[in-house]
């Protein structure tokens, strides 16, 4: 089963990277995310922007945007994170509606897209 999304994963990011749309200058560059702090249980709504700061963590968007799959519309953001603890990077992309896909994983942070917003 893990394979399966891992395929699917791929297809959908080799899709969504050759859509033009993605490339222009006419993104969002900013979104809401949920952090849930494992260490603490606390969960942390956060508005992000270009290079935005939460604790050791480096928030980059680079597109964020609505995206029309075949049965539903899934809002998706290509984001860079960086953790200053262990100079770690990650660059991948989060969707809102199939968290599954998520593919950021961390010891001490789960993230996941609320929405992207103008």
């Amino acid at each position: 089963m893990l394979y399966l999304l891992k395929i699917l994963f791929l297809i959908l990011f080799l899709l969504i990277s050759s859509n033009t749309r993605l490339l222009s200058d006419d993104h969002i560059k900013s979104a809401n995310l949920i952090i849930l702090d494992k260490s603490s249980s606390t969960k942390y709504n956060l508005f992000i922007s270009n290079n935005s700061y939460f604790r050791s963590l480096n928030f980059s968007i680079i597109s964020c945007q609505l995206h029309d799959f075949e049965k539903y519309v899934d809002q998706i953001a290509l984001i860079k994170i960086t953790n200053a603890l262990d100079n770690s990077e990650f660059t991948g992309w989060f969707f809102s509606k199939t968290e599954e896909l998520n593919e950021f994983s961390d010891k001490i942070y789960e993230i996941r897209l609320v929405n992207c917003v103008n």
